[in-house]
């Protein structure tokens, strides 16, 4: 097994983390967020950057450091460290390379990566680097807290959080409801997705021919069940939440297919009747037009966004 996890990396690494029985990492910096997103517990190793530097830029929190070793985790420090390893062992032993460190900027603001596979011979591999950066490094002591606590300067955040930056254009679009199943192209993108995102978070969207060319990868999209032919919908037409183009599968002899991916959790908030995407968009005296989109910010987009609210999300 290997898998990409992307953007909302710490989220998709959760279940990871939780059935590991035992962590070993090597991550060089440690915010605030960090025993919330590792669980570290006694017998647990962690590998930081506990430089001065570090420290007095804010990058590493001592207060978590100085909760680790009260409850048994073994800290070490290892100077210029900028790696983001981890070894996970437990019924299925796996290894997380990437770029996210363990913190609230990492987690809510930043696109970060990481790869997560079971190869037994990656794992053995930095299962034989962390030792070599465990035996490099000092252990944390009561000393090493005391000049940390004087060190640390808190960090100061300038960039936006990722709720608040630019949004793609939404559009209003027509599902072909067709119940063959997907060519052998569109299947291995659609596997591909939901190992990366959840099966519960992918759409498959059989548009109609020539939509592929208007669609982008990025944009959102209110998708509304229009039946086997492009017809105006029903009143009780269902309408899903707003999704984002992940990929477009093009074919020859074919339908081409877009793959929706929903954020986090919001596949959960269910459809609504068509009647309900019509009426929100004319209070605001706008139209649906199926062949082009609402700009981000317009008070259609937003209008179409409150149907379906998600806490934290943009409005």
């Amino acid at each position: 097994m290997i898998r990409l996890i992307a953007d909302d990396t710490w989220h998709g690494l959760e279940n990871y983390l939780r059935q590991a029985t035992r962590k070993r990492a090597a991550i060089a910096y440690v915010g605030s967020a960090a025993a919330d997103l590792l669980n570290l517990v006694s017998g647990d190793l962690i590998i930081i950057d506990g430089s001065d530097a570090a420290l007095g830029a804010g990058l590493v929190d001592p207060a978590v450091i100085g909760a680790w070793v009260t409850a048994g985790v073994e800290v070490r420090s290892l100077w210029g460290l900028h790696a983001k390893v981890m070894h996970l062992e437990g019924r299925r032993t796996r290894v997380v390379v990437g770029s996210a460190n363990a913190s609230a900027h990492s987690r809510d603001r930043l696109r970060e990566a990481a790869v997560v596979t079971d190869d037994d011979g990656l794992c053995a591999q930095v299962v034989e680097q962390l030792d070599v950066w465990q035996a490099d490094s000092d252990r944390v002591d009561a000393a090493w807290l005391t000049h940390a606590q004087q060190v640390y300067r808190p960090p100061v955040i300038a960039s936006p959080p990722r709720a608040s930056r630019r949004l793609s254009r939404l559009w209003v679009g027509m599902a072909v409801n067709e119940p063959t199943a997907l060519s052998g192209k569109a299947a291995a993108v659609a596997e591909r997705l939901e190992q990366r995102h959840g099966h519960s978070a992918v759409l498959p969207w059989r548009m109609y021919r020539g939509d592929e060319r208007m669609v982008r990868q990025g944009d959102e999209v209110v998708l509304v069940d229009v039946g086997p032919i492009r017809q105006e919908p029903r009143k009780n037409s269902r309408a899903w939440p707003p999704a984002r183009v992940a990929r477009v599968v093009t074919e020859e002899r074919r339908l081409p297919v877009a793959f929706l991916v929903w954020p986090h959790n919001a596949g959960g908030l269910g459809t609504c009747p068509f009647e309900k995407v019509s009426e929100a968009v004319q209070a605001v005296g706008g139209e649906i037009d199926w062949r082009k989109p609402f700009e981000a910010q317009s008070p259609e987009a937003k209008a179409l966004r409150k149907l379906w609210p998600m806490p934290g999300g943009p409005q």
